[in-house]
């Protein structure tokens, strides 16, 4: 397998290959190309929640955008080297938005870094809407969350992944979990509950 040049050119180059702009798709790819949702104007919906604002830096050409839904309250995308290498000493950054469609919220984030090294080789670190994941600083193949409470609409997600002599990094993932809140009952619901209720004790009161 030949090592594709990990520089932010070759991404570029990609994006205007590609045509520049793109239009929002109705539905998430299972796997697109970096070139895709870095063009402008780039969305994606899956499930209850739409993807956007991509920033990717020091990502091979061939590196992959996936996306996933685990349950129906559980989404998740992933950056990964696809048939190229992320290759050291570099810093992979992995950005991007997600917004939950009302009245959904965002309750926990979380990232996770695979990679194919047994000595520490990868130090990340993620942050969600300014706040860093729990641990900060995750090597290796560890895992970080952060929970959010109440729950939010909207969420910016920033990895950033510095690469050591002798790694492989093979993706960062961070998946999304979310909650609807309970039907409120309509005001006409409550007064048909309140009639009903009436009527009881006025039965009641007639049998005594």
């Amino acid at each position: 397998m030949s090592n594709i040049p990990l520089t932010t050119l070759g991404v570029v180059a990609a994006l205007f290959a590609a045509g520049g702009q793109a239009h929002a798709q109705t539905t998430c790819p299972t796997g697109t190309s970096v070139s895709t949702v870095l063009a402008a104007g780039f969305s994606c919906v899956l499930g209850d929640k739409t993807f956007s604002d991509f920033h990717i830096v020091g990502a091979p050409a061939a590196a992959l955008v996936s996306f996933a839904s685990f349950t129906p309250a559980s989404d998740a995308v992933s950056l990964s080297r696809g048939a190229g290498q992320f290759l050291p000493p570099d810093r992979v950054q992995f950005d991007y938005t997600v917004t939950a469609a009302a009245p959904a919220t965002i309750v926990e984030g979380t990232v996770g870094i695979d990679v194919a090294t047994m000595t520490p080789a990868v130090i990340s670190t993620s942050v969600m809407n300014g706040v860093p994941l729990t641990p900060q600083h995750l090597e290796n193949g560890a895992t970080g969350m952060i929970t959010f409470s109440p729950g939010v609409s909207t969420v910016a997600t920033a990895n950033s992944s510095i690469l050591l002599h002798g790694t492989f990094l093979t993706s960062i993932t961070n998946t999304y979990s979310q909650t609807t809140p309970a039907a409120v009952p309509e005001p006409a619901s409550l007064s048909l509950l309140g009639f009903g209720l009436a009527g009881l004790a006025l039965a009641r009161r007639r049998r005594s």
